[in-house]
């Protein structure tokens, strides 16, 4: 087992493309010197124990990542990854809300109002953003003083160290993050968390009896794609585990789709109240389709998934 290459390896999924594979090759030339320094001077290759400790003392990869970086001002270099990291997942969320709520209130309006809707969600889309800026930058700078890196990752250890996979492998952050953004929100939205509404005007779901026996088995699929995107997040690359448990997923999922394809029900969405309310029918055979769709996503997915499997 090679502590160094997965050390490196774990360094690069912090580090922007330009610089990745450059500096983990420093990275790593630079560890294989001071290890090949201390066997000299114990006279001995190191052990296992001492390998780790050496890894140890260079800290966490994210920390050391850090001092690739562009140098921040406001915001202090030891918070300075976290932060980005950070600003990044809140840009995505708030745009993937803002688009989701965009398409609603289209379906709603009609397509005739795609271009006056365009302008407003691109500048709604920014002005929160600028303001999730702000508040993030601010709540960094203050606690800059007094919250270290160091101490977030003081009981890191190298036995978290990824394997090393093959080069291209690493999971985009920004997939995952949409990933986790529509699945809470779909899921709080359809269990009544937030309202189902467009502006002032409500929208309900009638499901048939089929529907709701199944919906909490739907919450529990939908609780474990949380779960899985939340960890893609933190650990941007495939693992023997990563892979295993989104393939597992895919199984309820199947059995999901293959009762409510067996029941051949509709399901009907209204919008408004009283006698401005209107219907809009997803028949039974649009939602065959939409199963048999993702039923060849599945496939193709899993295909690729073995392949990646195998080359771990």
């Amino acid at each position: 087992m090679n502590w160094l290459e997965r050390y490196s390896f774990a360094v690069k999924s912090h580090l922007p493309p330009s610089v990745r594979n450059d500096v983990a090759d420093e990275l790593l030339s630079d560890l294989q010197d001071e290890r090949d320094y201390r066997a000299k001077s114990l006279g001995r290759p190191l052990n296992e124990d001492e390998l780790k400790a050496l890894l140890r003392e260079r800290g966490h990869p994210m920390l050391v990542a850090a001092d690739f970086q562009p140098r921040p001002t406001l915001v202090s270099e030891s918070l300075f990854p976290i932060y980005l990291q950070l600003l990044q997942w809140m840009v995505i969320a708030i745009a993937v809300l803002h688009i989701c709520f965009a398409a609603a209130g289209l379906i709603e309006q009609g397509e005739g109002r795609f271009w006056q809707a365009l302008p407003q969600t691109l500048w709604s889309i920014l002005e929160k953003s600028l303001y999730g800026f702000a508040w993030l930058t601010l709540i960094f700078y203050l606690v800059g003083e007094s919250v270290s890196r160091t101490d977030l990752f003081k009981h890191w250890t190298p036995d978290s160290l990824p394997n090393v996979v093959a080069q291209g492998e690493y999971i985009s952050r920004t997939g995952s993050a949409f990933e986790l953004v529509v699945t809470v929100y779909f899921a709080a939205w359809l269990n009544h968390i937030i309202p189902q509404s467009l502006g002032e005007q409500p929208v309900a779901l009638l499901f048939s009896e089929q529907w709701l026996a199944l919906l909490p088995w739907i919450n529990a699929v939908l609780v474990a794609g949380m779960i899985i995107s939340a960890v893609k997040l933190w650990s941007p690359y495939w693992s023997r585990r990563k892979i295993m448990a989104e393939l597992a997923l895919y199984v309820p999922t199947l059995m999901i789709m293959a009762v409510i394809y067996r029941e051949d029900s509709a399901l009907t969405i209204i919008t408004g109240a009283d006698e401005a309310a209107k219907r809009f029918v997803i028949s039974a055979d649009w939602i065959a389709l939409g199963v048999l769709g993702f039923a060849v996503f599945v496939i193709v997915d899993t295909a690729l998934k073995i392949n990646k499997l195998r080359a771990i």
